[in-house]
């Protein structure tokens, strides 16, 4: 993809892309050497169906850019690192949060209009102790009912490696424990806090860190909360990794509250039967794992989630790679199912063929991620609908000398879906 047609909000010049089966390494700056961040989704793809006609979804209009980095960051980790998210407050101000460990946002009184605010919303506690569920934290999916109280589901990490002592062999993937928490805002979402740990806690696989396990396991990178109005739950969609007894693929979790981390349940396969538990203090796996829904046909796809109106269906968007007809090989890009139930979903079709994180080589163009679905028009607070001319938002990751290195902007292309 080219450099798009410029900023959304005018600004003087100071100066002048993701999936696959496990996480990948960003190199940092200074101090730190590396640290391990979820930007792939950890989606499979080998087994996909073949794609039998080209999607009815079409990019159009140049792209803008939202976010960059070299002139709008705050700090020199300042990042976007997780897909984009939207909701509008009391005062009717629109927050656009693309999450780092330390999450900032873009505020503004439109998606149009946003502009990067310094202020931190959540901070990191960086807790050495697994048992916290403490450690990194990303605000990935806020949601409000009234603009003044906001929830929020947190990816986790545990990153043993940059714990003394809980990581032998020094290797990140062999020391990474992932769980989902719960933070809140009382005051429209210019900070978040949570319950002491680890009553913050909303999903954990059953098991306890490992050290030196050999893959990094547990649950990753919430979709958007969604609300059904049929049964007043809220759902949202979670990326598991096999260990013990817990597949690999998409989970969906729901709940009747958002205030209460404990209230959530996710499919087992026939209903809503899953209660997460804290295997510090429960013991037991039975019973307590979720089952991935529609493997073949999503593959783990957790990034983005919506109502069409539009269509009158649920789509999902993530970085994959599924056979193409006429391909030679397996095609990686950004991709998307639909779903009437959030349980049974359609083969995922192509959007755009892309350079991803894992296919990336050097001299390839840069690479992106974090693909998220947001429309301007949505009448929801927390624009969890689209029409039919939604913005793609991603992330583009700049290389230097063949490196990834601490240089990301959050990018926005019009797309169109035709029946």
């Amino acid at each position: 993809m080219s450099r798009g047609a410029g900023r959304l909000h005018p600004r003087p010049v100071t100066k002048a892309e993701l999936i696959g089966t496990v996480a990948f390494l960003l190199a940092l700056a200074g101090v730190f050497v590396a640290i391990a961040v979820l930007s792939y989704n950890l989606v499979r793809g080998d087994e996909a169906e073949p794609q039998s006609d080209l999607p009815p979804l079409a990019l159009v209009g140049p792209e803008q850019t939202v976010y960059d980095q070299t002139e709008d960051r705050c700090a020199p980790n300042d990042i976007p690192d997780a897909s984009a998210r939207a909701f509008r407050d009391a005062d009717d101000q629109v927050h656009l949060i693309a999450s780092h460990y330390v999450t900032r946002a873009m505020v503004g009184p439109s998606l149009d209009e946003v502009r990067h605010d310094c202020r931190r919303l959540l901070v990191s506690d960086f807790d050495g102790d697994p048992a916290n569920f403490n450690d990194r934290e990303w605000l990935v999916a806020p949601y409000t009912t009234d603009g003044r109280t906001v929830h929020a589901l947190v990816h986790n990490e545990y990153q043993g490696f940059k714990h003394p002592g809980q990581c032998q062999s020094d290797e990140p993937l062999k020391c990474w424990y992932n769980t989902i928490t719960l933070a809140s805002s009382t005051d429209g979402g210019r900070t978040f806090s949570h319950a002491p740990p680890p009553r913050h806690l909303i999903a954990a696989v059953p098991y306890r860190f490992r050290p030196d396990a050999g893959r990094a396991y547990g649950l990753f990178q919430p979709s958007n909360i969604a609300r059904r109005d049929d049964d007043g739950h809220y759902y949202a969609l979670i990326h598991a990794e096999a260990y013990g007894l817990q597949r690999s693929g998409t989970c969906v979790i729901r709940t009747p509250r958002l205030d209460d981390p404990g209230a959530w349940r996710a499919w087992d396969g026939s209903g809503f039967n899953v209660k997460f538990i804290d295997p510090y203090r429960i013991q037991g796996a039975s019973g307590h794992v979720c089952a991935p829904v529609s493997d073949p046909e999503i593959a783990g796809m957790t990034h983005s989630l919506t109502y069409s109106t539009y269509l009158d269906k649920y789509v999902l968007i993530s970085p994959s790679l599924a056979r193409l007809r006429g391909a030679r090989g397996l095609t990686w890009g950004f991709y998307y199912s639909t779903s009437d139930d959030l349980i049974d979903w359609a083969p995922r079709k192509l959007i755009r063929e892309v350079e991803l994180m894992q296919s990336y080589e050097c001299g390839d163009p840069n690479p992106v991620g974090y693909p998220s679905l947001i429309d301007p028009e949505s009448p929801s607070r927390n624009f969890e609908t689209i029409g039919q001319r939604p913005w793609l938002y991603f992330t583009r990751f700049h290389y230097e000398d063949c490196r990834n290195v601490l240089n990301r902007d959050l990018v926005r292309v019009r797309v169109r879906f035709s029946k």
